[in-house]
């Protein structure tokens, strides 16, 4: 529970609109719960670190009045984020100087049966409360927005009255933020065994979706199960990065028992919060039954409905990979006879470790490891690569027929996407003559004979277009994540160019590999992206050589381009080195960059570029 009856109707009009693929991690991140045997219903309320109510609210300058007169330490509370199936809450909470999120509650876990009754009980105390607000004037006491706080001890009544019987096994937070996250947890008893230091745990992870995982036998030492405790989660910063609100994004947080087939099936670190780009299999008792170099390839058979989860993944544009210790000829041969051969880009089947063969795999892709997902029938072999490369996510070979129905493998598509694993064929075959190439890498790139077709975005491309910007992390030069409308809106907006890109060289097509948008006002490329596939190959350099020279055809003195950095596209940025492209300002993470515009083909490339003649003009 997360304490919403404070919020107003103006309040509840803040939320903020998640990226799709985050969307799509929630609504995954629920089935950990939905696997759970017990978990406990905690009142989540903001709350002041340096707090000494009610004495601080007249003589600390940073007292803000909620409805009920307590001091709001988040900016608009803690705001509830709409998921559409998502049966759990989501929250935003902007974090202000001292804020911290705070529950007093016992340490067990309910039954889920038990849990639901009080969790709507506590949302009934909430409409009420949320639709009350005439009320708040009224006072007893002296004390504000009675109704909001009869709602809150009501609430907490609830979460607090009912000693839970059963121990959790963990502490799990399901938590997004745009940048790094640095928060720290602190479980201290409120009474009782008060010698205990109090447990803390200092979570620091990467921008992006997490779930995080504490086994419980880290904290057991430090509570008391028969004692109430505080629970705080606090942002670890300085004061100067508390000058701007911390904007963080919670799902379920509070203690939980799992089962023994979520314990089994899937730990919670390994489900993925990003949408799949490639699968790797198995193949000795995961693709098929039985072991190859035992039972002869007369004696193996294909495992039930496993081509049709390949070529339904496949045509999502999920393109499909082999790590297998096996005989490589052989193997070959057999998947090969079974027709399945064609669907397998860059297999690995050696007699090395899995986590070397995923390494390749990943290089050979040019993917983020969080975007492979693995699946092997040994546990050996899951833990010798989940070791190496925890981004990847695991999977048991039983678990192939329900891959095709979890969000991570069903992402946005468009008719590009059942072509994708070609893309990736071009790109074997590319690997495959550098390999023979006498030569610089350079050298190798000018013999490709590079096409780039630059054409003015149109809604008719509005699927591919949208695709490209949900899947790009590495060359994405703003890490903004734009849906289907704002995307249309943007297309149509005449204060706005957008382009998108196309290229092809001698072994194939790279299909939709780009996207710009430009602020035809301010003379600034506001965001650009491209696909992996076509980076080391200079298609950037050309791109923004062609927009320096239309710039200069269109009048303008300098080109400006936006870029903010992430912890996927910092590669990105060397761009305007080699251009020479000057940083001009900084603010708030995002860098502008600047280049006098020029009639000279500046990128010094061997790419050949279709384009159309235009001019830039303001609007």
């Amino acid at each position: 529970m997360y304490q919403l009856e404070v919020l107003s109707q103006q309040d509840l009009q803040q939320a903020l609109c998640l990226p799709k693929e985050v969307q799509q991690a929630f609504i995954l991140g629920q089935t950990v719960i939905d696997n759970c045997f017990r978990y406990s219903v905690l009142q989540w309320e903001e709350h002041c670190t340096e707090c000494a109510m009610p004495a601080c609210y007249k003589t600390c300058d940073l007292y803000e009045p909620r409805r009920d007169g307590h001091c709001r330490r988040f900016v608009k509370g803690i705001v509830p984020l709409s998921i559409a199936e998502r049966q759990y809450p989501v929250v935003q909470v902007d974090f202000k100087r001292w804020g911290a999120l705070m529950s007093t509650s016992y340490i067990g876990v309910f039954e889920p049966q038990q849990a639901d009754i009080i969790n709507r009980k506590a949302s009934r105390a909430e409409y009420i409360a949320q639709h009350a607000e005439f009320s708040d004037g009224l006072s007893i006491a002296g004390r504000r927005g009675i109704v909001v706080r009869m709602a809150t001890r009501y609430k907490n009544y609830l979460s607090q009255s009912m000693m839970p019987k059963q121990c959790a096994d963990a502490f799990l937070i399901e938590i997004y933020c745009e940048t790094k996250i640095d928060l720290s947890i602190v479980i201290r008893a409120i009474k009782g065994k008060l010698n205990k230091i109090p447990f803390q745990y200092r979570l620091q992870k990467a921008a992006g979706y997490h779930q995080v995982f504490i086994p419980f036998k880290s904290i057991a030492p430090h509570v008391d199960f028969q004692e109430m405790h505080f629970i705080n989660i606090i942002p670890n910063r300085s004061e100067a990065e508390e000058v701007n609100p911390l904007t963080v994004v919670f799902g379920f947080v509070g203690f939980i028992q799992q089962s023994p087939q979520l314990q089994e099936r899937i730990s919670l670190d390994a489900l993925p919060n990003k949408s799949i780009k490639v699968l790797v299999w198995d193949l000795d008792n995961t693709l098929w039954d039985g072991v190859l170099v035992e039972d002869g390839a007369d004696r193996i058979q294909l495992k039930k409905g496993i081509t049709e989860v390949i070529k339904t993944l496949d045509a999502r544009g999920i393109v499909s990979s082999i790590a297998s210790k096996n005989d490589h000829d052989r193997a070959w041969a057999h998947l090969s006879a079974l027709g399945l051969a064609a669907y397998f880009v860059f297999p690995e089947i050696n007699w090395g470790p899995k986590s070397q063969s995923i390494q390749r795999i990943a290089e050979n892709f040019n993917v983020g490891k969080d975007t492979i997902a693995f699946i092997d029938d040994s546990a050996f072999e899951r833990n010798e690569v989940k070791n190496i490369h925890p981004e990847v996510s695991i999977f048991k070979h039983s678990d192939y027929m329900t891959l095709t129905e979890l969000a991570a493998f069903s992402p946005q598509t468009s008719s590009e996407s059942a072509l994708r694993r070609s893309f990736y064929v071009a790109q074997q075959k590319r690997s495959t003559v550098r390999c023979g190439f006498d030569g610089e890498y350079g050298e190798f790139i000018k013999t490709c004979n590079i096409q780039l077709q630059i054409r003015c975005a149109q809604l008719t491309f509005i699927d591919r277009i949208h695709e490209l910007v949900q899947r790009t992390n590495q060359m994405n030069f703003s890490a903004t994540r734009y849906d289907r409308e704002m995307l249309m809106q943007l297309i149509q907006d005449q204060s706005v160019a957008t382009f998108f890109l196309n290229a092809t060289d001698k072994f194939g097509d790279y299909g939709t590999v780009g996207f710009c948008i430009i602020d035809l006002n301010q003379r600034r490329v506001t965001d650009l992206m491209f696909s992996c596939r076509i980076q080391s190959k200079r298609v950037e350099h050309a791109f923004l050589g062609w927009l320096l020279n239309t710039a200069y055809l269109s009048g303008w003195d300098c080109l400006q381009v936006e870029y903010k950095a992430t912890v996927k596209n910092s590669q990105s940025e060397k761009v305007f080195s080699d251009l020479e492209f000057k940083k001009i300002t900084q603010h708030q993470g995002v860098a502008v960059y600047s280049k006098e515009t020029t009639s000279e083909d500046v990128s010094d490339c061997f790419i050949t570029i279709d384009a159309p003649n235009i001019v830039f003009t303001d609007r």
